[in-house]
């Protein structure tokens, strides 16, 4: 006999598969497949009965599960509907399986009359266990209090995520769950009209993570409560155009905030970045809404990120143009980048906008991050490149480098000599040139970045020859391993 923990063990590992299986857009077989073992598990083992319906039910997508359990179900207006008064017998069934439930994301309830949510919660929350929820807008907007139980830590509304609606207003879904649930950990809302907002997440003071789509209104002490949320660690937010936020009034905001996505404008970028604390941001992720007229503004932005000395992953997009619209415009776009530099303890990199790119530029650069794993230059034009030589300044700056999405000249002179060869396994694996180049000689070009790289597996690029330069590379790991392998 298989014990108890065994077998919870086993239906433990069918679970991702059974959960993907309620998503018809994209699971496969084998998901449909996990499924249905455990159903098999739980109809023909009574060992397996009680752990195997746990995983199944453990995730829904639909009340319509719990009808099936219902003896008695009309068809009203094309949907299901509840009409007869439920048994006693058939609601112990239903709160057996109801008790099971710790996540409920809204796939498809079209086949649901709305009135079945009041029927199924009108003595206590239909799923009563409930950890994850994460309904559609009509549940969102009409019937959230049939959920809402004290087990919830986890809400996005509405889910799926669609484009913004305005003829919808969450404002007193969000009171009703600020005052249901105040204990909540993580919160996500997007895309629609939220009136009161302010005051609803002032009464979330245990949110450790929040995500906040582009909303259709904003309220002047937004900014001022998300800063007040003490226990925030992770936030997301779309701040608007307009100058409406008393950045001023905000002092100590956001003492515990690691991790930060905002999207926006100059202005509030920038009046947003100057309230952060300093010393916890970890993770921060900066976008412009549209790139700015001047780059003396985006300067402004980038000018302010020096003083983040604990950061460690850093994504800036759109902060101008990703093509280059004035060539002689060479040292703002340098004054835009050159506080990055300050970043010591920087480990990732994204960045979006063009930049220069000198031999000297790039020394300078690799030797400001000693830490770095990940640096993906992203501009689709270059005011300068340097050559491939320029690559070993990584090499002797950047001891932890693993991914490498840098331009650089790709076809090397006739006659130019080779890199001298770089005496340990550097950790840089993958290289992409950023620039859209073909490669004339692969041969010379995959010897340089060998030399350079012992260990570089995959390297790509927009132009052509880039596929014979990985087979080449591929060639010379191949006769390390076997070297190592006699050593």
């Amino acid at each position: 006999m298989l014990n108890t923990d065994l077998i919870s063990l086993i239906c433990g590992e069918l679970e991702s598969g059974t959960s993907r299986a309620l998503h018809h857009e994209y699971r496969t077989r084998d998901d449909v497949d996990c499924r249905k073992g455990l159903l098999s598990l739980a109809l023909t083992s009574k060992a397996f009965l009680e752990p195997a319906l746990n995983v199944l039910w453990r995730k829904i997508s639909s009340v319509e599960p719990l009808l099936s359990i219902l003896p008695d179900i009309m068809i009203l207006d094309g949907k299901k509907t509840i009409l007869e008064q439920i048994t006693p017998s058939s609601w112990d069934r239903l709160h057996y399986y109801a008790r099971k439930v710790r996540e409920f994301e809204e796939q498809d309830s079209s086949n649901v009359h709305e009135s079945v949510y009041a029927t199924l919660g009108q003595s206590k929350p239909i799923f009563p266990n409930l950890v994850e929820l994460r309904p559609g807008l009509q549940i969102s907007t009409n019937s959230l209090i049939f959920f809402l139980t004290s087990s919830i830590s986890n809400v996005s509304i509405p889910w799926p995520i669609r484009m913004p609606s305005n003829t919808h207003d969450l404002g007193p879904s969000l009171a009703l769950l600020a005052s249901r649930n105040p204990g909540l950990k993580y919160l996500s809302i997007s895309f629609v009209a939220v009136s009161g907002i302010s005051s609803s997440l002032r009464c979330f003071r245990n949110l450790r993570t929040l995500v906040l789509g582009r909303l259709p209104q904003y309220e002047p002490d937004y900014v001022q409560i998300l800063a007040s949320l003490d226990d925030l660690t992770s936030l997301t937010l779309t701040l608007p155009r307009d100058d409406i936020f008393q950045y001023g009034s905000i002092q100590n905001g956001f003492p515990s905030l690691e991790r930060l996505s905002i999207t926006g404008f100059t202005l509030n970028l920038r009046g947003f970045l100057n309230v952060v604390s300093s010393s916890i941001l970890r993770d921060l992720s900066l976008r412009w809404e549209e790139p700015p007229a001047l780059v003396a503004d985006a300067f402004s932005v980038t000018n302010t990120l020096g003083r983040f000395s604990s950061l460690q992953e850093l994504i800036i997009e759109n902060a101008t143009s990703l093509l280059v619209d004035d060539f002689n415009r060479r040292s703002d776009y340098w004054a835009l980048f050159m506080p990055l530099l300050q970043l010591n303890q920087l480990r990732s990199l994204t960045y979006s906008s063009p930049l220069v790119l000198t031999d000297e530029l790039t020394a300078k650069i690799a030797l400001s991050w000693p830490h770095i794993v990940k640096i993906y230059f992203n501009a689709a034009e270059w005011l300068e490149v340097p050559p491939v030589s320029s690559l070993a300044h990584f090499v002797r700056g950047c001891q932890n480098l693993r991914a490498l999405r840098c331009p650089i000249r790709v076809n090397v002179p006739t006659g130019t000599a080779p890199p001298e060869p770089t005496l340990f396994m550097h950790p840089l694996r993958f290289f992409n040139c950023g620039k859209n180049d073909d490669v004339s000689d692969p041969a010379c070009l995959a010897l340089a970045l060998h030399q350079l790289f012992p260990g570089l597996r995959s390297v790509t690029g927009d132009g052509d020859g880039w596929e014979e330069v990985e087979a080449i590379l591929k060639s010379y790991n191949f006769i390390l391993a076997q070297d190592r392998r006699f050593d």
